[in-house]
């Protein structure tokens, strides 16, 4: 378990995969998320990606369940396309439950993984994609320190409309800075 300031991020359990499937059948989440409204999951598929991560065992990509300290599990967080020898990763969150919305519950989660990402797995750099439209994820990645590197020119079409996709990341020595300034 990594903890925070204000959530842990823990591992995935089986348990878990009810949940995840309800935040991925709501189209309000999943318009933030991953600009996929309107789709859909059951539980058997849920547990069907569960088992098959399971035998994979992929050492390129971790997810954990947020929860508040108080250990009500909130959203999700990934990295994966870890690379040992470019030493990065991509990053991916949803803060499922619409309660814990602009609360500082994603930020702090964000920098909870940054920090391990960063001291732990000794990366040189995370990086993301977002949507144009997604302007409170894009603010909180730059609370944490992620700057925009690039725009995938209406890569997205999402009810109806072409949106760009927004490529962001943050180097450890930027980590660094923010963490002596107390950021």
């Amino acid at each position: 378990m990594i903890t925070g300031k204000k959530v842990r991020l823990r591992a995935l359990e089986k348990s878990d995969l009810p949940k995840i499937c309800q935040w991925l059948n709501d189209e309000e989440v999943m318009y933030y998320h991953w600009g996929h409204p309107g789709n859909t999951t059951s539980l058997a598929e849920q547990e069907r990606w569960f088992d098959d991560q399971l035998e994979r065992r992929r050492q390129d990509e971790k997810g954990y369940i947020i929860e508040t300290l108080e250990g009500v599990a909130i959203g999700e967080i990934v990295y994966e396309h870890l690379s040992t020898k470019d030493r990065n990763a991509e990053l991916g969150i949803q803060i499922g439950e619409k309660d814990y919305w602009e609360k500082g519950y994603g930020t702090d989660a964000v920098m909870t993984l940054l920090n391990y990402l960063f001291n732990e797995l000794q990366l040189h750099k995370v990086y993301l994609w977002t949507q144009s439209y997604n302007t409170r994820a894009q603010r909180c990645y730059e609370k944490c320190g992620f700057v925009r590197e690039g725009v995938h020119r209406e890569s997205a079409f999402v009810k109806g409309e072409y949106y760009d996709g927004l490529f962001m990341g943050i180097l450890r020595r930027e980590f660094d800075q923010r963490a002596s300034e107390g950021q």
